[in-house]
């Protein structure tokens, strides 16, 4: 135990630098359960070992990743909160969805772990607006590397299709697999998938009529919390829509819980 408390504020500070997600001390108990898997894999006789390995300044290939894949939250699942699902149904879709729209719809599912927020879009789409589907631009993105590859494969367990899913759906858009569900082809290829920092400097997607970021700006501290808001305003389109967890609020124009217009 000394070891891990001594290996935490390197945690700390390299998720801090690297990802801008903000760890209390209170978390360190995460270190042992999901980093003692991760330094097995890599061949260290230890988590302080790999821990001190990956937060050095120039850390080999790979180990950097493996940390911040570790130690980010991947929380997710279909439909989650469906007052959210409505209020996009019957308020944020007639808005974008105008008769004679000469562009495609852009909708973007940021930090969204392994895919099931934007496999939620994608279903709403093939359920209420099939003609749509063809003009839909959909892109689903997460910090970490083995979430979107997860995500791109469409492949969940029976748990995890429990989370939000009912039997009508579960039947129209998956298939049985090896105990698990696969998502469609015609689902999983609708969207692009991408790994995404939120505070990297690379741009984000431009010109989206949808933004989606949930649940997910309680991890960053004040400062980096602000600009990453700042960014996604900006990723939408003007009079375009932002959506956020039902529990997170911020500055612009409110419309339904967990939904932002852009002036």
């Amino acid at each position: 135990m000394p070891d891990m408390l001594e290996s935490w504020p390197l945690v700390q500070r390299f998720m801090l630098r690297a990802c801008g997600v903000v760890m209390s001390n209170e978390q360190h108990y995460l270190l042992d359960a999901r980093l003692s898997p991760v330094a097995k894999r890599h061949a260290f006789a230890s988590v302080r070992a790999f821990v001190e390995a990956a937060c050095a300044d120039n850390p080999p290939p790979g180990l950097a990743r493996s940390l911040v894949d570790a130690m980010t939250t991947h929380e997710t699942f279909f439909f989650r909160d469906p007052p959210f699902w409505k209020a996009f149904e019957q308020l944020v879709l007639p808005k974008i969805l105008i008769p004679d729209r000469p562009s495609p719809v852009r909708i973007w599912s940021a930090a969204c772990s392994t895919g099931q927020e934007a496999y939620s879009v994608a279903m709403t789409f093939a359920e209420n607006l099939p003609t749509w589907m063809d003009r839909l631009v959909l892109t689903g993105s997460d910090v970490s590397e083995p979430c979107t590859e997860r995500a791109r494969e469409g492949l969940f367990s029976p748990l995890e299709v429990g989370r939000g899913l009912g039997v009508e759906r579960l039947n129209r858009h998956f298939d049985a697999e090896s105990g698990s569900y696969r998502i469609r082809r015609r689902l999983r290829s609708a969207i692009t998938w991408d790994v995404q920092n939120l505070l990297s400097p690379s741009p984000y997607p431009g010109r989206q009529d949808v933004v989606l970021c949930r649940n997910v700006l309680i991890y960053f501290g004040e400062r980096d919390r602000a600009e990453i808001i700042r960014r996604l305003f900006e990723a939408a389109a003007p009079g375009a829509f932002v959506g956020v967890g039902t529990t997170e609020f911020m500055k612009g124009r409110p419309i339904a819980p967990g939904w932002y217009q852009r002036e």
